[in-house]
Order: C-alpha cells, then sequence, then structure tokens
C-alpha cells in the first residue's frame, strides 16, 4: 500500500484553500447558468426557491452518511477493530473535508487517523478502504441498473440488463481474487528464492485481512447498506425536481444520482467534480427538464449531497489535528 502522508497544518490550509476555490466556481458556474438560460431573473428565482425540498435533501444525506458510519462499523467488526462506532463517525466525517482533493486523500486520513489514536497499522485498516470503495460501487451500479430496467424505454432496458451482468460478474470476481492473490504472491516468493520473507508475510496477511471483508456476508450488508443509503438520496432527489415543476419519480431520481455520482467517478477529477455535474445534466435532459431548471437542480444536488458534507469534515478537521504529530 502506498505511504500515506501526515496531515498537519499546512496540509489543511493548502485543502481549504482547494475547496474554497471549487465550491466558489462551482455556485458562480450555476448561477450564471440559472440566469443566462432562463426567462426570470435570479430574485424570481429566489423567491421560488424550493427550500422544504433541499432541506429533505439534506436529511437524506445526513441518513446516507450514518448509513456509511454503521458500514464502517460493520468492516471493522468483521476485522475485530476495537474501534467505538461514534469513533468511526468521526473519523468518516473529518474525511469529507478532503475529499474533493487530488488523490484518495479524503479517503486515507481517516486510515491515518484510526492509526495514531488506535495505534493500528495500515495493514490491518486497509481492507476498510477497499470495502468503502467496493460497496459504494457495487450498490451505486446496481441501483442504476435496476432503475434503467424498470423504465419503458426498450434501449435504456437493454443497457440495464448488460450494467447488470456486468456487476454480477464483477462480484463473483471479487470472492474468487484473494484467493488468486495470494497463489500469486507464494508464487512470486517462491520464484524469487525465497528473498524477503518479512514483505511477503506482511501483503500476504494483508489480502488475508481483506478477504474478512470481501467476505459473502460483510460484503453483502455494506453493499446492502449502500444501496439503501442512495435509494433515500435518489428519492430525495425526485422530491426535489418535483417541487421544482420537473416531476420526477422515485426511479428516475435514483438513477440521476447513482449514474450520476459514477459518471463522476469515472472522470477521474477529485470528488467527480465536472464529471457528476455533465452525467447528471444529461440525464435530466433526457427525463424531459428544461435547461434553467436542470442547471440549478444540479447545482443545489452537489452542494447538498457533497459540498454539505465537505463543510461538516472541515469543521471537525482542526479537531482530528490538535493533538496530532507533526510531518
Amino acid at each position: 500500500m502506498a505511504k500515506i502522508p501526515a496531515f498537519d497544518q499546512t496540509l489543511l490550509k493548502r485543502a481549504e484553500r482547494w475547496v474554497l476555490v471549487l465550491v466558489g466556481l462551482t455556485v458562480t458556474g450555476m448561477l450564471t447558468g440559472v440566469v443566462l438560460t432562463s426567462s426570470r431573473s435570479l430574485g424570481e428565482h429566489i423567491d421560488n426557491f424550493p427550500w422544504a425540498a433541499v432541506g429533505w435533501l439534506m436529511v437524506a444525506t445526513v441518513i446516507e452518511s450514518i448509513l456509511r458510519f454503521w458500514r464502517y462499523h460493520t468492516a471493522c467488526k468483521a476485522l475485530n477493530l476495537p474501534i467505538p462506532f461514534w469513533r468511526l463517525m468521526f473519523y468518516y466525517s473529518v474525511g469529507y473535508a478532503l475529499l474533493p482533493t487530488p488523490g484518495k486523500v479524503g479517503t486515507l486520513i481517516r486510515l491515518w487517523l484510526i492509526k495514531i489514536h488506535h495505534h493500528l497499522p495500515y495493514r490491518r485498516t486497509a481492507p476498510i478502504f477497499i470495502m468503502d470503495l467496493i460497496s459504494d460501487a457495487v450498490a451505486m451500479c446496481a441501483l442504476g441498473a435496476l432503475g434503467l430496467m424498470i423504465l419503458d424505454h426498450p434501449v435504456l432496458q437493454t443497457l440495464g440488463w448488460l450494467v447488470l451482468t456486468g456487476l454480477v460478474l464483477s462480484v463473483a470476481s471479487i470472492f474468487v481474487a484473494p484467493w488468486i492473490l495470494v497463489a500469486v504472491v507464494e508464487g512470486l516468493y517462491k520464484f524469487g528464492g525465497r528473498k524477503r520473507a518479512r514483505m511477503f508475510v506482511k501483503i500476504r496477511r494483508m489480502i488475508t485481512d481483506t478477504k474478512q471483508v470481501l467476505g459473502g456476508r460483510v460484503l453483502f450488508i455494506t453493499i446492502s447498506q449502500s444501496f439503501v443509503g442512495w435509494a433515500i438520496v435518489g428519492f430525495a432527489v425526485g422530491h426535489l425536481l418535483t417541487a421544482m415543476g420537473s416531476p420526477l419519480s422515485v426511479v428516475e431520481g435514483s438513477i440521476v444520482i447513482s449514474i450520476g455520482t459514477m459518471g463522476g467517478f469515472f472522470s477521474m477529477m477529485p470528488a467527480g467534480v465536472g464529471g457528476a455535474e455533465a452525467t447528471m445534466g444529461f440525464l435530466l435532459g433526457q427525463f424531459g427538464v428544461p435547461l434553467a431548471t436542470i442547471i440549478l437542480a444540479v447545482a443545489l444536488i452537489r452542494l447538498a449531497v457533497l459540498w454539505f458534507c465537505v463543510a461538516i469534515g472541515l469543521a471537525l478537521l482542526p479537531f482530528a489535528l490538535r493533538g496530532a504529530p507533526k510531518a
């Protein structure tokens, strides 16, 4: 596993500047787009602002985050890591602060906090990082695929079946992969003349620990928790668009949030900035939503689902760094 950096005050200041720039660009770009593509003025948009629907979307985001904490807790129990649930909530929330930064800093800081506060090596906690990625990816793909299959559209239904088939094959390979990796490591060890035994032992132990998290029962629970969380957010997205005058069903809202988020992931940008917005906008356009409503809706969705969590993480980050070792 790559070396995890030390998170000192310098990194905090850099992260804050990066996040503030991204927030400023997002808000400015979206507001400009709304004004330019709509016949109504900004004041009229504010007067008709769907405050209640945005509030429900933020509540849905909080519920989804709680399910994330629970998912982390499930993985820790499987790995026999003695970390209280409330501490895991704190570590995961702090990770939101660095989510929009380049690389995987937002996810790695969680493992770093666990190490300095509970003296657990990265070899033991790395499987949690792997579980987090796999559970989210599988749940969002499944939610998007099922949504596409339900729609009354032959092409989209076919796409849904293709995504679901690929998903099933990928999950099946996850169960087999740890055994294959162990065999490969042992083969390399023997082929290399049995040198650097300690390094190979560490690698083998990390794979074995990962297999505990990627076991059928634990993986099913964590994926289910992620699926329910994103479905709740999808319901809130549909409610938001309905409140804005463009009725969207729960299925369509789930498709927008799941496939839109995956589009951001494949864009390889920090927190999917740019890719997620473009994918969500395209999907909303396919559902017949007007351009001005699309721009405002995408801005509200990202502000409530992403930047709201980032703000919470930034507020908690100074407390997490207090008393931590300097770089």
